[in-house]
């Protein structure tokens, strides 16, 4: 078994790269389906700024590139291209990854809190799929308990900004304060909810929420006191607002040129659009047009470089909690590798105890009590005889393979 895991991320390609590779809440499942039934099992984590495989391979021929292979075949895309944007990772550094992950030490915004729960997503949509197994659901569940203590006992969360704060806090270095200001509210899902309260922090009451789930963006605009618009109104909408957070997960643009250039010639003051979508909702074409400012997921690399300065201490501090997780994970994952070999040993060393004990009782005509104390005097002898070779399995310090050529024992 080894546990291999591939990613793209705001790290290593622009938003036009990871959006090709993206999978949406009708595409994970599939994905899922796929791994399990390509590599037995599998799961994912596909956020705004990163999409990541994991799986824990039973054949030793798998590599981490069959993994980025396998994803390009599910998105129907040529991405030989794209390939040197993956990494590729495996077993100790696979746990390391996913656990600075959750900590939030790998994210855009250092700290930032979404990720927790899209990290419990990714396992329990794995689950759903029937595509855990055993290491995996021990690595999520490990991932999401370093995260919390991270947070609780680090201060790497005291000044997280989540990518939708974030994108508040541009609109605010854009055109001031925001009191007084109309906003509106693309996408009612969680990015949408994060956003919504912030900009409701940062001083904004004219809140407008919209939404292709009319359902949904009535219950968030209740929530923050603020307006529900239908879908179908959303050019109106863009008309009377004067910052605009996209949030959805539509296909395709959703504002594209053509319609911000109807808005623009309705509105006279000019308009901020903070697209934080992956796939993005605003065609970048807009930014051509006067008086719109547009900024998409990777304008916020500005806010996360400022903040990574004020919370490195943090993220050394975080990062020993991650590094001794990822070593009992590992030594975790060694000794369920170690437990055949351990098995076979002893049953031989038994077998072989039963044998020669049999032989002795039945020669030496024993009885009963004395039948007893050579059993419990030869189970003694065997059981220290092989006390140091079985630790040192455990512990990984020899190779199982080695142990079995030496006291011939079958594979199982």
């Amino acid at each position: 078994m080894t546990l291999l895991a591939v990613g793209i991320s705001h790290r290593t390609a622009s938003v036009q790269e990871r959006e090709r590779f993206a999978l949406n809440h009708r595409e994970a499942p599939l994905a899922l389906q796929s791994l399990r039934d390509r590599f037995g099992n599998g799961a994912v984590l596909s956020t705004c700024n990163r999409v990541e495989l994991y799986v824990n391979s039973h054949d030793a021929g798998d590599r981490p590139s069959d993994l980025v292979a396998h994803l390009s075949r599910l998105k129907g895309i040529d991405g030989g291209e794209l390939f040197p944007r993956f990494y590729e990772l495996r077993e100790y550094d696979a746990a390391v990854h996913l656990f600075r992950v959750a900590a939030g030490i790998d994210s855009m915004i250092l700290g930032e809190g979404q990720i927790l729960g899209q990290v419990r997503r990714g396992l329990q949509g794995a689950s759903r799929a029937g595509s855990l197994d055993p290491v995996l659901a021990r690595l999520f569940h490990a991932a999401l308990e370093v995260g919390k203590r991270c947070r609780h006992e680090t201060d790497i969360a005291r000044f997280a900004v989540s990518v939708s704060s974030a994108a508040v806090d541009l609109a605010r270095e854009r055109i001031g304060s925001l009191h007084g200001k109309r906003a509106l509210v693309v996408g009612a899902g969680e990015a949408g909810k994060l956003a919504a309260r912030a900009l409701r922090d940062a001083g904004v009451h004219d809140l407008a929420v919209t939404g292709r789930t009319a359902r949904r963006a009535e219950r968030l605009a209740l929530e923050l006191q603020g307006a529900a618009v239908p879908f179908t109104e959303l050019t109106s909408a863009l008309v009377q607002a004067d910052i605009v957070i996209t949030s959805s997960a539509a296909e395709g643009f959703l504002v594209d040129r053509a319609r911000l250039q109807e808005v623009l010639a309705i509105r006279e003051a000019p308009i901020t659009l903070l697209d934080v979508a992956v796939p993005r909702d605003v065609d970048p074409a807009v930014r051509a047009l006067s008086g719109v400012g547009l900024f998409d997921i990777d304008d916020l690399q500005t806010i996360s470089e400022t903040n990574l300065r004020l919370r490195e201490q943090a993220a050394a501090q975080a990062q020993l909690l991650v590094t001794a997780a990822a070593e009992q994970f590992t030594s975790w994952i060694e000794s369920r590798r170690a437990v055949p070999a351990i098995t076979a040993l002893l049953d031989r060393a038994e077998a072989i105890r039963r044998a020669e004990t049999e032989r002795t009782v039945r020669e030496l005509a024993l009885d009963d009590a004395s039948t007893d104390k050579l059993e419990k005097m030869t189970a003694a002898i065997v059981k220290k005889l092989l006390h140091e070779p079985i630790q040192a399995l455990k512990e990984d310090d020899v190779d199982a393979a080695a142990v079995r050529r030496l006291f011939a024992l079958e594979e199982r």
